[in-house]
């Protein structure tokens, strides 16, 4: 490269052609090319975008892997305060890590031992009513009811038969109004109609 510089060195080049020059050598050097030739810069300018590609596509994936990690985080979060909420009010003590006499409600209110307590005792009460009727149901007609019903399921049966009920009075309320009602051949005004018209 020396000789070729020697060579030059006698040549007048214009500034501008001598900073374009230094330039392209500079570039050369930056991407460690031996030979500054155009298919040598193509091929290293090729290489770096790969790279550079890569390296988007990489970044991309590590922040879509964080925020689906933070999601997953969030919805731990969340079934862990769930979990100890629930395992407060249907166990009546608190679980490891949650010491507190007295628990924050959704409300914002604080509820004690003795509330969650009683709470605790509707809900099993409550339980146990569910179980019973399920017995009943099972005993009464099994062949029509299949043998794993679930509490939801019976919940769900029960605020049906009672709409049916409210449906049935409504009816009914509707059947009794219209009894009272005089029939068309009692009534006077009918009975004026009729001879007005013969």
């Amino acid at each position: 490269m020396e000789d070729g510089l020697q060579a030059l060195q006698g040549i007048y080049l214009s500034p501008v052609l001598e900073s374009r020059l230094e330039l392209l050598a500079q570039t050369a050097e930056a991407l460690g090319l031996d030979e500054p030739s155009i298919k040598c810069f193509n091929h290293s300018i090729a290489n770096l975008s790969i790279r550079r590609l890569n390296l988007k596509l990489s970044v991309n994936r590590a922040t879509y892997v964080e925020t689906e990690l933070r999601l997953h985080l969030a919805k731990l979060e969340v079934e862990l305060a769930l979990l100890r909420k629930w395992s407060l009010s249907l166990i009546g003590e608190a679980p490891p890590g949650l010491e507190t006499t007295s628990v924050k409600t959704g409300t914002g209110t604080t509820e004690t031992a003795e509330s969650l307590e009683r709470r605790r005792q509707v809900i099993i009460r409550k339980a146990k009513e569910y179980q019973a009727q399920l017995v009943q149901l099972n005993t009464t007609n099994p062949s029509s009811i299949f043998m794993n019903v679930s509490i939801s399921d019976l919940t769900r049966l029960q605020e049906q038969d009672k709409e049916r009920e409210k449906e049935i009075l409504r009816k009914r309320k509707k059947v009794e109004a219209f009894r009272g009602l005089p029939t068309v051949r009692s009534c006077p005004v009918f009975n004026l109609l009729l001879v007005g018209m013969f």
